[in-house]
């Protein structure tokens, strides 16, 4: 588990896809926002709605659906700039059952950062970075990124986002809009990248239950459509 403000020096730049790194139809990882606007309850709404998405048979389903090769996927909390953290490290799963051990792993994470900014373009950089060299080449590869504000970083968001897309990276966006009604305008028009990028806006952290499912119904998929 990287140290805070750590991630990016333990992870290697721009390394191809290596003749060893297991294949997986998707390469996931799904970056929770742990700034200062996000309160503690809010921070567990994200964790338990995360964790019980991965028991939802819908979901199993989906991750059924990918077998043989199956999913990677890893869980990052971010805030400002440096302040990353791999929360889980990329695990796969391959079946319903891997999914809900999954699911329960989620629900034990516990908040290590409260930042001061909110900085996307950490998260996508830092995401992305995570993906260089985790031992699996996905022939999905997508960064979904929680938030509940715009980014205030400090940091080029834009430039970041182009860096993920150079890597063949989609980069998707759940805005939980419950200070902002304006801010899945935001997300489409600034966070999201890719040619199959899309929003699930959720009204409130209490809605991000319902979010959180239907987004990963999308992106575990097999194929687009």
């Amino acid at each position: 588990m990287a140290s805070r403000g750590g991630l990016a020096l333990c992870l290697c730049l721009g390394a191809p896809a290596r003749a060893e790194d297991t294949p997986v139809f998707v390469e996931l990882v799904l970056a929770l926002d742990a700034s200062a606007s996000v309160d503690n309850r809010e921070f567990r709404l994200q964790i338990e709605g995360l964790a019980a998405a991965f028991t939802d048979p819908d979901v199993l389903k989906e991750v059924e659906a990918l077998k043989p090769l199956g999913a990677a996927i890893a869980v990052v909390q971010w805030g400002g700039p440096g302040d990353s953290r791999v929360v889980l490290p990329f695990i796969p799963i391959a079946s319903a059952r891997d999914a809900k051990a999954f699911g329960y792993r989620v629900h034990l994470i516990n908040r290590w950062i409260r930042a001061s900014s909110t900085s996307i373009a950490t998260a996508l950089d830092d995401s992305r970075m995570l993906m260089d060299r985790n031992g699996y080449d996905g022939f999905r590869k997508i960064i979904d990124v929680s938030g509940d504000g715009a980014d205030n970083g400090g940091l080029d968001l834009d430039a970041a986002r182009t860096r993920a897309v150079n890597d063949g990276i989609t980069v998707n966006g759940l805005p939980i809009m419950a200070d902002d009604p304006t801010l899945a305008d935001y997300y489409a028009a600034h966070v999201i990248a890719g040619p199959t990028a899309f929003i699930e806006p959720a009204r409130d952290f209490d809605d991000y239950v319902r979010a959180i499912r239907e987004k990963l119904l999308r992106e575990l998929r097999p194929v687009e459509s």
